[in-house]
């Protein structure tokens, strides 16, 4: 209870001491104005000063005597020339291959024959052949106007008879008559004398000898060198 006493008058005391704030308004000084001060240059008139002259030293050249030297003298060296015996080698000869040559059998070829026709031409022939050791008798005539052909032959057959053919040949085809004069007969076989020609031999190929050739190796002399001789050159001049 008291302290609720207590506080009720620091209360009351607190709001009896407050006094409201006071306020002033702001003071506002106007800003002076200050002209610049204007200083006047100073002028310093410039100053001259005249040039100094020297006068200009001479000096007198220096002249030295040129120094002679004397020129060395070195007498040449001589040096003998070193001679040197040429090498001589023999030349290589080397021994020719010898092949032998290939022989080739020829080709033949069967040679083509192509058909010639011919128009058909006037003609006539006749011929006969009689050969007794063939035991041959034969006779052959043939004759043609170009359309029509006509002919005949003859012949001693091996029964001693004689066959005569006659034909003829046009374009109604070939007709031919066959007679035989003479009566047939069979004589004892007789053995022919004639003699067929030799066989043939083909001849027999041989491959050619080669020899060899005979090589001489050319004999070499070697040249004969001289030496210079050798001549001391004059004395030098002395300086």
């Amino acid at each position: 209870m008291k302290f609720f006493v207590l506080v009720a008058l620091f209360a009351f005391a607190a709001a009896d001491s407050y006094k409201a704030a006071e306020y002033k308004a702001p003071m506002y000084d106007s800003p002076k104005y200050e002209a610049p001060k204007y200083v006047a240059p100073k002028y310093e008139a410039p100053k001259y000063e005249a040039p100094k002259y020297e006068t200009p030293k001479y000096e007198t050249p220096k002249y030295e005597a040129p120094k002679y030297v004397a020129p060395k003298y070195e007498a040449p060296k001589y040096e003998t020339p070193k001679y040197e015996t040429p090498k001589y080698e023999a030349p290589k000869y080397e021994t020719p291959k010898y092949e032998a040559p290939k022989y080739e059998t020829p080709k033949y070829e069967t040679p083509k024959y192509e058909e010639v026709t011919y128009a058909a031409q006037p003609y006539s022939f006749g011929y006969d052949v009689q050969d007794k050791e063939s035991y041959t008798d034969f006779e052959h005539n043939e004759k043609s106007d170009y359309n029509v052909v006509t002919g005949s032959y003859r012949v001693v057959l091996p029964d001693s008879r004689v066959q005569i053919v006659t034909y003829k040949a046009d374009a109604n085809g070939y007709t031919a008559d066959v007679k035989y004069e003479g009566e047939a007969k069979y004589p004892e076989y007789v053995e022919s004398q004639y003699k067929s020609a030799a066989s043939y031999a083909a001849p027999a190929y041989k491959a050619p000898e080669y020899k060899k050739p005979a090589y001489t190796a050319p004999a070499y002399t070697a040249p004969a060198y001289t030496a210079p001789a050798y001549q001391a050159p004059a004395a030098y001049p002395k300086y």
